[in-house]
Order: C-alpha cells, then structure tokens, then sequence
C-alpha cells in the first residue's frame, strides 16, 4: 500500500516493545491503508500459512514426516519383518503400489541401496539427540516450544490441530516422566484438550479421536502408569507398582527411547483429576474412570470409556457456545451413538427386478433357451 513506511515509522515511535507485539500479531504483515474487512482477511490468511508451516517444520525436526520420517518407518518394516521372520518383506514396497525395483526396498517404494543403510543408521542417532536436545537439554527452548504447542491445539485451524496432535504425542514419548513437566503436561495441555472436545468447535469435526487419543496418551503415562507405543497407538502397557513403594510405579525400560513409547510418571499426579473436577465430575466418576481404562486397556476401548465421560460434561456446556461456532448433533462425534436412526417406511410395495423376473418364471414356465433347440429356424 502507499503508506506502509509511515506506518512503520508510527509503530516505531511507540516503543520497540510495543512495535514488535503488534508486527508479530500480524505475522509480520504490514496492512498500510487497506481497509478493515482486507486487513483483517489478508492477516488472518498469513496467520493460517505461517502456522502450518510451523507445524510442518517442528514434525519434519522430530521425524514425523519428511526423510527421517522414511528412515522410522524402515525401521519398523525390518522390526516386523524379523516377528513375522520374514525377511523377503524388505523387498517390497506398500501394497498400494507395483513394486518396479529389486532388491531391498524403502517403505515408499523406492530402491534401498547399501550406502542408505549406514545413512540411515547416522539419521536415527541424529533423530535421538536432537529430540533429546530441543525439549530436555535446554529450558527455555524446551518451554516455549511445549506451550507453543500447546496454544496450536486451540487454533481454530483442523490441518494445523491434527500435526499438532502429532508432535504432542512425541512430546509426551520423550518428557512424560520428567517431574518438571507433570504442571506443563497434566494441567495446561490436558485441560486445552479436554476443552477442545466438550466445546465442540465446528473446526474440529473430523479430529476428535486424535484428541481423544491424546487425552489417553497424557491421563495413562501421567497417572494411570500406562505407555504406549509411539503415536498413542496400540493398547495401554501397564507398569507394575514397586513393592516396597506402592504409590510408584516401576518405570518403562523405554524411558530413554521415545521411538520405542518412551516412560511415565512414576509418581501419579492429580492435575489431569483437577481438570476433569472442574468439568463437573464427580470423585466416583474419576474412580469409575480410572478403573474402566485399567480394566480394558486396548485403544478403542480406552477411547469410548472417554468419550462417554467427555458427553456428559458436553452436555452440561450446552448453549455456551463462545466465540466459534458449535458442531451440530449430527456433527458431533459425542453424539454419534446417542442418535436413533429415523428411517420412515417406504410408501408403497418395493418391486425389484429380481421378483419381477421370477413373477414371469413362473408365468411362463421353464426357460429352456439354453438347451438344445429342435424347432425351425424360420
């Protein structure tokens, strides 16, 4: 626009301070002498684009996706290979594609030459080290990074959310049962995604088991004494109490490696039962919880046990709707089972072609058109 100099300049005369909170809310966008309505819209777009591309960076660092991510997940294709002792599945690529190449062969189809074998096994200590180092090593980098996170959960953006979703899965793998984490973890994170499913945001149609998942993932290894395997996947792994220390849990042998479900918190914590407190659940409701998810402790189960709990604290948020708009019942994944299925009678006698041609069978009698024929042809 014509002006954004003197915007600037006016933005610098109010303090360096002040100048960078309102440059960085824009996303470093200057919206001179547009209009309000263009303004906004064009600010609002960079915010989506920048946030995405944060999303994507943070899990290309963490090997969610990416090359390091191919290098995971041909380390869990050689793993399931030796289970199944099998190793003539290394050389072949997904079932969604012709495998064209001979030989070893990635997890995406393409050639796995011999050099890539000890790339590979440089990129997995590099994958380790710098997890290790962004949320263990240094404190601020670590707590900014977690509560970034954590406020990209609320966005109101569902490409951003479910990556998110990712990334908080690793996060919870690599620094669960570290003691300075459980506040960060079990309150401020559990409670954004608690929030997220009893408010019921029309963003979020089509993501809520990933936040559910993740409300699994926090509730089983900050309390329940439960891991799991990497990505919240697979059923809860239960750790056994220590004998002469019944409040603790003995630790995962994974502790130190987040590729392999990483550890717990040994000691229980009671943030994640604060929070559901003041969603309105009563002490038995907790108990009745926990003793669900020990009891059944494989994914799709632990997943309805919370979804169940989740609807009735929905319900008691009906008609605080906030600034974003609600998902509708027919929407809504709390609901899904509680609709009754409205299918009216048909208003007349449904005829198919298969009882119209037995009607006629037995009109005309047997069909002997494929048998031998014995009249004249004219």
């Amino acid at each position: 626009s014509n002006n954004c100099a003197d915007a600037a300049n006016q933005l610098a005369r109010e303090g360096m301070e002040s100048w960078l909170i309102s440059y960085y809310a824009r996303g470093g966008l200057f919206v001179g002498d547009l209009n309000s309505v263009t303004a906004e819209a064009m600010v609002e777009k960079t915010r989506v684009d920048l946030t995405r591309t944060f999303s994507d960076m943070i899990q290309t660092v963490l090997a969610l996706k990416g090359g390091w991510a191919l290098v995971l997940a041909n380390k869990a294709k050689e793993e399931q290979a030796g289970k199944k002792n099998d190793y003539s599945k290394l050389n072949f690529g997904p079932k969604s594609q012709i495998c064209v190449t001979s030989g070893p062969t990635n997890a995406d189809g393409t050639k796995r030459t011999l050099a890539q074998l000890h790339v590979d096994a440089r990129k997995i200590h590099r994958i380790d080290k710098l997890c290790h180092f962004l949320l263990l090593e240094n404190e601020q980098i670590a707590g900014y990074l977690v509560l970034t996170m954590i406020q990209c959960l609320q966005y109101p953006d569902a490409y951003t959310c479910r990556r998110c979703t990712r990334i908080v899965h690793r996060t919870l793998e690599t620094v669960a049962w570290v003691d300075r984490y459980t506040e960060l973890l079990g309150y401020r994170l559990f409670s954004v995604a608690v929030k997220a499913i009893i408010s019921e945001p029309k963003w979020m149609v089509g993501i809520e088991w990933d936040m559910i998942n993740i409300i699994r993932d926090i509730y089983g290894r900050l309390v329940l004494g439960q891991y799991f395997l990497p990505g919240g996947q697979g059923p809860g792994l239960q750790q056994n109490r220590i004998a002469s220390n019944p409040v603790r849990f003995e630790q995962a042998k994974a502790v130190d490696t987040p590729l392999l479900g990483g550890g717990i918190l040994q000691t229980p914590s009671d943030f994640p039962r604060r929070v559901l407190m003041e969603i309105g659940m009563s002490q038995g409701d907790i108990v009745t919880l926990e003793n669900s998810l020990l009891e059944s402790r494989s994914a799709k189960d632990q997943k309805e046990v919370l979804r169940d709990l989740l609807r009735v604290a929905a319900d008691k948020t009906k008609g605080q709707n906030g600034l974003l708009e609600r998902a509708g019942k027919e929407e809504s994944l709390l609901h899904q089972n509680t609709r009754k299925p409205d299918v009216t009678a048909l208003p007349e006698k449904l005829v198919t072609y298969s009882m119209v041609k037995k009607k006629e069978e037995k009109n005309v009698g047997p069909d002997h058109s494929d048998g031998p024929w014995h009249g004249n042809l004219f």
